[in-house]
């Protein structure tokens, strides 16, 4: 799992590089607004986040699969395919993981991990923890209640973004968006995904 938190740390950084090449930019280039790089922060943010929980997940069910790491109960009700069986009850090259991953791959496809509830609901395939967001936040040294406004405000203004263009349907322009606003928004999920990791990875 701690690959997955490496993978998730170069990607923070792959976003600070967008931010020094704002800067940059606005520096030479004064005349010129590159507001467009703030807004791509935001989405990598989330889009770096998003990945960390598939990964855990992914890599959680088949220690799990493989006897490295109990079940939980989230875990064993799930279902699988008749074909994955079919696969794993007869693999050797490649092993039966390889076939079992497969099916995991296969279907958390189209599920997103970034509102509070499918976290939480995700994560419940590798951890048994009743209070997952209670965990979650007093490791990070806030409230549950601030943690998850904070992720859903973050999700909020990345969806805003990607399918609305970032635009007020008031004044019909772009909403404001400042440095400020994105370095706090990826300290934010660098730290929820940090902890995260920490708690699950035990």
């Amino acid at each position: 799992m701690y690959k997955s938190l490496s993978d998730f740390q170069q990607n923070v950084v792959s976003v600070r590089e967008l931010a020094s090449l704002h800067d940059y930019l606005l520096d030479h280039l004064k005349p010129m607004a590159f507001d467009d790089l703030l807004r791509f922060e935001i989405v990598y943010s989330v889009s770096a986040f998003d990945k960390l929980v598939h990964d855990l997940i992914r890599i959680g069910m088949v220690s799990i699969f493989t006897g490295k790491r109990p079940p939980t109960a989230k875990y064993l009700a799930e279902r699988i395919s008749l074909s994955a069986y079919g696969s794993m009850s007869t693999a050797t090259v490649p092993p039966k993981e390889y076939y079992f991953e497969q099916e995991v791959i296969s279907k958390l496809r189209t599920v997103t991990y970034q509102a509070p509830e499918n976290i939480a609901d995700g994560l419940s395939y590798i951890w048994d923890e009743k209070y997952k967001w209670q965990k979650i936040s007093a490791a990070m040294a806030m409230t549950e209640d601030a943690v998850k406004t904070q992720l859903r405000l973050i999700v909020d203004r990345r969806n805003k973004i990607v399918h609305e263009a970032d635009v007020d349907i008031i004044s019909g322009g772009k909403l404001t968006i400042s440095k400020q606003d994105c370095e706090a928004t990826l300290a934010f999920i660098e730290k929820c995904g940090e902890e995260i990791v920490k708690l699950v990875a035990c």
